[in-house]
């Protein structure tokens, strides 16, 4: 969760991502019988699409921040959206490149 970390997407760009959620703010991981549902924060739609892999948290949550969301309400939903995606590799943190 260190604001320096480097978020990256495995297998899906963002902008896909985004545009995979329900209404109901729900995305499908996998496929057939394996496919589990899962539930994201409504506000995750708009970070998938400035995780491209170069950008760190702090740098996706200061662009968010032009957008009116705060730091608080940033990392009550960036939380949410890992804790959700992580288990399944579809969004990973790595340390940021030197």
């Amino acid at each position: 969760m260190s604001p320096e970390a480097v978020p990256q997407l495995h297998g899906v760009d963002g902008i896909s991502l985004a545009m995979a959620m329900t209404e109901t703010h729900q995305l499908q991981v996998g496929e057939g019988e394996k496919a589990v549902i899962v539930q994201l924060p409504p506000q995750a739609r708009g970070i998938f699409p400035l995780i491209d892999g170069r950008a760190t948290v702090a740098d996706v949550a200061a662009r968010l921040e032009t957008r009116g969301v705060n730091a608080e309400q940033f990392e009550t939903v960036w939380r949410a959206t890992v804790k959700a995606l992580a288990p399944f590799g579809l969004l990973a943190l790595t340390a940021p490149s030197p």
